[in-house]
């Protein structure tokens, strides 16, 4: 079963001296460097896979490279239940830690306008659609997003975690321009962190513990945008998925400078908490910390 530990909010600059300690502990091989992408040339999206089903439509415009970024551009849409959205993905097997530098804006505002458009970090299941035999109930992922939620026109945070298709979201505030995204697998436990323009310390928002997500996940980017022109569909999630938004007022242009993926260099622990104080093993709470919090 699919839980959320809300975890508030912690900053802190990392000890690389301790986290040098548990890198040689480390039993991973492969450091994922390979999968990382700076969206800086126009073949910068090969290797990477879209999500699609034949026979439901499009939810975003395809994505392209502009002025060496990747830009997202979602039609009227939103990964919620099973509604569907756009996401381009890598397949990643094991633990790992992954990493985005974002900017999301309205169509001519610095905010977007229209609720729950965001755009950032996205987690599924693997899963193999066919239109013509799909069934509700099975969409597992969880996703950490930038831009505005409800009320719109504010920056927020948006995280959520989808079970069996059961969606619980949690919004934060945020603020315009750039940020940086990161998510961190270890085992089941799923922690989300984000880091300011111009600051150097990472702040924790939250953790999901998740352990019926499978080792190997479609780990990358989504951008989703105009609840207001879904609502009046919901919960009709087959018209929405094959015809798309009855109406289309989508107000969200997201640009991705680049998406990082690097292993972990703790072992999985089984406490969530950061806090070295309450830790029973405070010198691996200390090194995991430290290994989030690296940039």
């Amino acid at each position: 079963m699919a839980g959320l530990i809300s975890a508030g909010i912690v900053s802190t600059r990392p000890d690389p001296t301790i986290a040098t300690e548990v890198v040689q502990a480390s039993t991973t091989t492969d450091d994922l460097s390979s999968l990382s992408t700076r969206f800086d040339r126009p073949d910068a999206l090969q290797g990477w896979q879209e999500f699609q089903v034949s026979g439901w439509v499009p939810k975003w415009e395809p994505p392209r490279i502009e002025n060496s970024q990747l830009v997202l551009e979602p039609r009227s849409s939103g990964w919620f239940e099973d509604n569907t959205a756009g996401h381009l993905y890598r397949e990643v097997t094991g633990d790992f830690i992954v990493t985005t530098r974002i900017k999301v804006e309205g169509t001519s505002t610095p905010t977007p306008q229209r609720s729950f458009s965001l755009a950032g970090l996205f987690i599924r299941e693997p899963r193999t659609i066919v239109a013509e035999s799909w069934t509700p109930g099975n969409e597992n992922w969880l996703f950490f997003s930038v831009g505005t939620a409800f009320p719109a026109g504010r920056p927020q945070f948006e995280m959520k975690s989808t079970y069996n298709s059961l969606s619980t979201l949690k919004i934060s505030d945020a603020q315009e321009g750039w940020t940086r995204l990161r998510i961190a697998r270890s085992g089941e436990l799923f922690t989300l962190l984000s880091q300011e323009e111009g600051s150097d310390e990472w702040q924790m928002l939250d953790q999901f513990i998740r352990p019926d997500l499978p080792e190997t996940l479609n780990v990358g980017l989504t951008a989703y945008a105009d609840w207001d022109s879904m609502a009046p569909d919901y919960p009709n999630y087959q018209q929405y998925n094959e015809q798309g938004a009855s109406t289309q007022n989508p107000d969200l242009i997201a640009y991705v400078e680049s998406i990082d993926f690097r292993r972990p260099t703790t072992p999985r622990f089984p406490i969530a908490t950061l806090d070295p104080s309450i830790s029973f093993d405070p010198q691996l709470s200390e090194a995991r910390m430290s290994d989030l919090m690296a940039n």
